[in-house]
């Protein structure tokens, strides 16, 4: 049975210390961008934007931005996708290398990079939630089944995450349309499962105004490469995380099908 917990949500900005991605999983940088994201060129250049910012942030080896996807709070393709999610959620696991195509000896991660879409006004609904990976604990974690809302639907497997009174939420209220939040999604040089992952969601802000617009955003999914010495002893280590066995106690089948609008696999590739 879920149980719903009331969490206080923290406003970043009031921070002494900035946060980062290497210390708590995200962090928020100036990134002006002139864009209007309605053409194939637009969007190339906003993909080669968030591949910079990510090697800025991570020091990666290389960055290639896989996909995309616009956030309006209603659905814009068939299978669901532009709805705001609004549970607390990683979407990445281990069993996402399956699928997912790296040169050889290299660690790799996956970051999202997140930002308003409206060049003149803040984020004033609906904004982005975050966790301190820090205070995560692994026993918080719970595997899941999931489907992406694409069209057809594609299986994933995701965590949700079980509440513990140590984990602290935070947010950037009213991001501007020259910010952006960079969060990792998934980072396999993290010996820990919490620290690898950064929980996320969007939520309802109770100072949000009546009359506030909706929040219209996009997101990219950035690949970043890095050195490694041990790839297949390190992912079975990582894959054996994962429970063999459903709650009920029947086996799992757990898997991810290629996501053919990532361009994981490098057979459907979008533009770097």
């Amino acid at each position: 049975m879920m149980v719903i917990k009331p969490i206080r949500i923290h406003d970043a900005r009031a921070l002494s210390q900035a946060p980062t991605v290497k210390r708590k999983g995200f962090e928020l940088v100036d990134a002006p961008l002139d864009i209007e994201y309605g053409d194939h060129d637009s969007i190339s250049r906003f993909y080669r934007h968030c591949s910079e910012l990510v090697m800025e942030a991570t020091g990666c080896l290389s960055a290639r931005t896989m996909q995309h996807e616009f956030r309006v709070g209603a659905p814009v393709l068939p299978g669901g996708a532009g709805i705001y999610a609004e549970s607390a959620h990683a979407d990445l696991t281990p069993y996402f290398e399956d699928v997912l195509a790296v040169p050889d000896g290299r660690h790799f991660g996956v970051y999202n990079v997140w930002r308003s879409t409206d060049p003149k006004r803040a984020v004033e609904s609906k904004p982005l939630a975050l966790c301190d990976c820090s205070t995560v604990s692994p026993g918080e974690m719970i595997s899941s089944d999931g489907w992406r809302l694409t069209e057809p639907s594609t299986r994933m497997v995701l965590y949700r995450l079980v509440h513990g009174t140590a984990q602290c939420w935070y947010y950037f209220p009213a991001m501007e349309p020259g910010e952006a939040l960079i969060f990792r999604q998934y980072d396999s040089r993290i010996e820990n499962p919490a620290g690898r992952v950064t929980f996320h969601t969007a939520f309802n802000d109770p100072t949000t105004r009546e009359d506030a617009r909706s929040r219209r955003s996009i997101e990219a999914r950035v690949l970043a490469v890095f050195a490694e010495d041990d790839p297949a002893g390190r992912k079975s280590r990582y894959q054996a995380e994962i429970p063999a066995l459903y709650p009920d106690g029947s086996v799992s089948t757990w898997r991810y099908e290629e996501m053919t609008d990532w361009g994981a696999s490098g057979k459907h590739c979008r533009p770097a």
